[in-house]
């Protein structure tokens, strides 16, 4: 017997849209953020929102794939601790928690989602460990 593979995450928040939906409003959150804001200053938004869009979506089980550099070159020499790995991860659960009733996610979801992408910070977090 032949059993239909779950939805993925993706797919839950609603495909490629949900995903443009939820790292615009995660970035909104992450450059108001005065403490995370210096880090943005002379970043390409449209950039950063597109390589976002392709890490989101491979992280959740999408089409698209990252085609960016690594979280250790990204990240490295730039001043990140701890506290500033905190602060963002909190904006993407926020965030989450916000925009979970217009994506239709569930709280399962949130937690799903939320842990899929912390894995990628815990290991900015090693690498600022290892650095610093």
């Amino acid at each position: 017997m032949v059993t239909m593979e779950k939805e993925t995450l993706f797919e839950r928040i609603g495909g490629e849209e949900g995903i443009v939906r939820l790292v615009t409003a995660f970035y909104e959150r992450v450059i108001s953020d005065e403490l995370l804001a210096p880090f943005f200053k002379h970043v390409p938004m449209e950039h950063l929102q597109a390589m976002q869009k392709e890490f989101f979506s491979e992280a959740l089980g999408g089409p698209l794939y990252y085609t960016g550099r690594s979280m250790r070159q990204v990240h490295a020499g730039r001043g990140i601790e701890r506290e500033h790995l905190k602060r963002f991860v909190k904006h993407l659960l926020d965030t989450l928690e916000a925009e979970r009733e217009d994506l239709d996610i569930s709280e399962q979801d949130v937690k799903d989602i939320y842990s899929r992408i912390a894995v990628e910070a815990d290991r900015i977090t090693d690498d600022v460990a290892e650095s610093g």
